[in-house]
């Protein structure tokens, strides 16, 4: 099972961390705009191990923000 590439494995790493260097600046970009601490997200959202779990807590928390400011359940 392995690859006969080996650039395979760096450039998927370099990929994965595009995307989530593009999904960090959406976070940037979102979090000034509801007035949230945005540099504190974006770091959150740039760590390795803690990325994927940063994006969904965002959206949480966001979502539970955005009910609070309307009113809506």
């Amino acid at each position: 099972m392995y690859s006969s590439n080996p650039t395979q494995g760096p450039v998927m790493m370099i990929g994965i961390w595009v995307i989530q260097l593009l999904v960090a600046w959406l976070i940037f970009r979102d979090a000034k705009e509801q007035k949230m601490l945005a540099p504190v997200w974006v770091i959150l959202a740039i760590i390795p191990m803690f990325g994927l779990l940063t994006d969904v807590l965002y959206l949480i928390i966001r979502e539970i923000g955005a009910a609070r400011r309307t009113g809506t359940p």
